[in-house]
Order: C-alpha cells, then structure tokens, then sequence
C-alpha cells in the first residue's frame, strides 16, 4: 500500500449504505421506544439496526447464493463479496475458484 489512501467504489458504497441504515435504525428505534427507559431505548435502537442489515445485505446475499452465483453478478451485494473474499468460504465463492 502507497502513501494514498484509497476508497474503492465497493467500499464507499457499502459505507454509505451502513451509514444509511444505522440512521434509520437509529430512527426507529428511539420513534418505537418513546415513553421507555434509555436502555430500552438504545436496545432497540440496536435490535432496529440489527434487523435492517439482516434483510438489507445479509437477505440478498443469501438470495443471490441460492439462485445463481456471486461472482456472476453485478450488484452491490455480490461486489462486497467478491472485494472481500480472500477470507469467504461461502458455497458460491467457493464454487466460483
């Protein structure tokens, strides 16, 4: 790695969207937690934010695993997959070499 830092598309892209979801599972969480203690607030802040990066990455990416392949695909999902696989070990990077 040079002196430059650099953010690939896939990285601030993922950043972006993580960025995205903790608002609005920050936003749920304190809208769904009105009239409760902090801890219960902040614990469904967290709950919210759980659930969202569930459906939102984790869903797709099992989707995608299941109907085809990832590294025949062009979304956002599947490039987080491929820029990070050198540790994956998931069936359809392991099927695609």
């Amino acid at each position: 790695m040079g002196d430059r830092w650099e953010l690939g598309a896939a990285a601030g892209g993922s950043l972006l969207l993580c960025t995205a979801l903790l608002v609005v599972g920050c936003a749920l969480g304190l809208r769904l937690g009105r009239g409760r203690g902090a801890a219960d607030r902040w614990a469904l802040v967290w709950l919210c934010y759980d659930a969202l990066v569930h459906f939102v990455l984790e869903g797709p990416f099992v989707y995608l695993s299941l109907v085809g392949n990832i590294a025949n695909s062009d979304g956002l999902i599947a490039s987080l997959c491929i820029s990070c696989r050198s540790p994956c070990v998931c069936v359809s990077c392991t099927a695609a070499g």
